[in-house]
């Protein structure tokens, strides 16, 4: 069994490199519009990675209940997911052109809230919590998606 802190830990990273990738992308910006919308996210990500530490801290105590325990089946999927979908997409988007990177940028917010949503069942009292984050990033996904089309 693992505990549901060390998948936090891999969310806790998901939304570190969103926050690089976010505060890049608005550096390279030069419409107004598009800036404010990218530092906008790249600040939601840094609340996000302020919860995620908040939630490690509550679930790796040792008091914390056993529901917090995660199969290690469950726990290898879900590392891979995130070591095959999310980590390599991030790298890319560090060598693409905007048009490129706003593309995986949806296909990241899209991992990340199937990521976020396998979480669910073992957040315990804290499941509000990650359906908040995950409604954030599905608002991302929209903004995201509307600046595409």
């Amino acid at each position: 069994m693992v505990n549901l802190s060390e998948l936090l830990s891999i969310a806790l990273n998901i939304e570190a490199e969103g926050y690089a990738f976010y505060t890049n992308l608005a550096s390279a910006q030069t419409d107004e519009q598009s800036k404010q919308l990218f530092q906008n996210l790249a600040q939601q990500e840094r609340e996000h990675q302020e919860i995620f530490r908040r939630l490690i801290n509550e679930f790796s105590q040792p008091d914390s209940s056993k529901d917090n325990w995660v199969s290690e089946e469950v726990a290898g999927y879900l590392k891979s997911y995130a070591n095959m979908s999310v980590f390599p997409t991030m790298t890319k988007m560090k060598q693409m052109s905007s048009t490129e990177a706003l593309k995986l940028a949806v296909e990241v917010e899209k991992d990340s809230i199937i990521f976020y949503s396998e979480l669910l069942p073992y957040a315990g009292n804290e499941k509000e919590t990650i359906k908040k984050i995950i409604s954030e990033e599905k608002r991302h996904l929209m903004d995201l998606l509307a600046l595409l089309s």
